[in-house]
């Protein structure tokens, strides 16, 4: 996630000559860390305000044809310890997703009505998940006003969302606030950015919070320790397969 250059001050000066598609492209590359290894803490609170307190740790890589490979594996509390789930996220193709169940030793593969559950009992979809968008999502700027832009997406026929909403920071392209609809149109979900760190010439999201307004629930996700630009060896192609996942990873 870029810090603020020259060039993205231009961006910004030039706002309204930038397309939604575009804005959204570039926010997309601004999250794209490649080799990065992340500790993170995710906290799931309950309407009540009873906690759960999850660790994992994330894995990413991006090889050739910017197939981009993400690995979560929970290490913590020790009924989820050595879950995992596998993205690959292909630029022109379906994405997969893969869960690994250490307490039944079995693989699934997370498609169709699957993407729309919840991922490991948090306020985040298997959807939410993805990186990319699908091929038929359109983008459209709403506001155009001070520090931000405000983008509307009707994210396609297979999207359980009937409409996202979107802020995007016009320095780093950073998108800190997202808002989810059901397919009544009603509000379902808010994901917003807690907090950021400069990294060199990166901005990585280190605090984010996933509300669910109609449940009253809430996922907080905070990155603990982080290093990018991990060498390729740390990081095999075979660290991200099936296979590893059901050897242990």
């Amino acid at each position: 996630m870029r810090m603020m250059t020259a060039l993205a001050l231009l961006w910004s000066a030039t706002a309204s000559a930038q397309t939604a598609e575009e804005i959204m492209e570039k926010a997309r590359e601004a999250r794209q860390i490649e080799n990065s290894i992340q500790n993170l803490e995710m906290v799931i609170v309950s309407k009540s305000g009873g906690e759960r307190v999850r660790e994992l740790e994330l894995k990413v890589k991006v090889g050739d044809e910017d197939v981009r490979r993400s690995l979560a594996r929970f290490t913590a509390p020790s009924d989820v310890a050595g879950t995992q789930l596998l993205l690959v996220d292909h630029p022109d193709t379906v994405d997969e997703q893969l869960l690994y169940l250490p307490a039944i030793k079995r693989t699934n593969r997370i498609s169709g009505k699957s993407r729309k559950g919840s991922f490991m009992g948090s306020d985040f979809s298997y959807e939410d998940m993805e990186f990319s968008d699908p091929p038929d999502a359109a983008h459209t700027v709403t506001s155009d006003a001070g520090e931000t832009w405000v983008i509307d997406t009707k994210p396609g026929a297979d999207s359980s969302y009937s409409r996202l909403v979107t802020t995007v920071r016009k320095a780093d392209f950073v998108p800190v606030k997202v808002v989810f609809y059901d397919t009544d149109g009603e509000v379902l979900k808010e994901l917003n950015v807690t907090d950021t760190a400069a990294e060199g010439d990166l901005v990585l999201v280190t605090g984010s919070t996933m509300k669910n307004v109609q449940k009253g629930t809430q996922t907080r996700l905070t990155v603990k320790s982080h290093r990018i630009n991990v060498p390729d060896e740390e990081l095999p192609d075979s660290l991200f397969t099936k296979a590893s996942m059901e050897q242990g990873g």
